[in-house]
This record gives C-alpha cells, structure tokens and sequence, in this order.
C-alpha cells in the first residue's frame, strides 16, 4: 500500500519535467515556406533558425535568425501596405520555469524581413505575476495559439488566447499589439 502511496505521489512529478530540445521544421499553412530551427544546447533559445521559401529545384534561403524555439509560426506573403511582402515569422519562448510570470522571460517574439521587430514578456501577455496557469515546475501565460488571421491584401494578425480567457491580435509584420 505505501509502495502505491508513494508512486501516486511521484508519478505527477515525473510528468511535469522540462523536454529537452532537438531539431524542429515548421511550415507556413499552404506550404509555401518553412523554417528549421536547431538548437544550440539542451535548453532554451540558444541556436539558429532558418527560413526558405519552396521552389522547383533547390528551397531558397530567405531569411536567417540567432534563435531557436520549438514553437515556430510563419506566413509566406505577409506586408504592411508600406513594405515589400515578405515572411512574417512568430516564435514562442522557452518553458517557462516557475509560477509567476516574469518580465525577464520571453513568452512570444515577432520577426519580419531578417530583424526581430518586438518581444513580449510573460509578465507583458499576462498582465500581472499571478495571472497564469501554473504546474509543478512550470507556467504559462498563453492557452491556445490561434495563429495568422487574414485581413486583407497581404496584411495579417497574429492571435492568442490567454489563460485568463482573453484574445490578443498583434500585427504580423511589426509585431504591435492590435487589441
């Protein structure tokens, strides 16, 4: 019986470990272009992620970043209606230890034409430390990606939804908050 005890209380620990990171490839939603993003170590964002577009013969690169994230979103034709179109690319940031979001830790970056255009904190998406959906060891401030909505032409937003059950949109090319 205690044998039973002490795996029931084991076993939610077990499952609330950190993934290590490996090798990704995301794709753009018809399949126009993608990313592949590796990681430089075991953990966090350290690594490179490249993005091509996909072409008869050889994919061509198109755009390269100091980064790696195991959640990566990216549209092909994405434009402001004052720049060229280019490739609009969202990554997520790493597990986010603890249980109060934090200024310090990355929960969604936006990236456009090469440059990482804006970068939210948790604490930013959250609003306040406590307003997150916490485990054993980690949290999170975003429940479900809703990903790129069309608006018109070649202009885009990006969405979530939060834990705490609101909608945010930001603008795909500059990565401005919308809402």
């Amino acid at each position: 019986m205690r044998l039973l005890l002490a795996l029931a209380v084991c076993l939610p620990l077990l499952a609330d470990q950190e993934a290590g990171n490996r090798p990704i490839v995301a794709v753009s939603e018809y399949g126009a272009c993608y990313a592949k993003s590796v990681p430089a170590e075991g953990y966090g964002n350290a690594g490179k992620t490249r993005i091509y577009r996909v072409t008869e013969g050889d994919d061509e690169l198109v755009d390269e970043y100091d980064w790696f994230s195991q959640q990566i979103y990216l549209v092909c034709n994405a434009s402001d209606s004052t720049r060229p179109t280019g490739v609009a690319v969202v990554s997520r940031g790493p597990w986010a230890r603890g249980h109060e979001a934090g200024d310090d830790v990355l929960a969604i970056a936006f990236h456009y034409d090469g440059k990482t255009v804006r970068e939210y904190s948790t604490l930013e998406i959250a609003g306040k430390p406590e307003n997150v959906s916490a485990s054993v060891s980690h949290y999170t401030v975003i429940e479900e990606v809703l990903g790129f909505r069309w608006l018109r032409s070649n202009e885009y937003v990006f969405e979530v939804h939060t834990t705490d059950g609101r909608t945010l949109a930001f603008d795909a090319v500059t990565g401005e908050r919308m809402n």
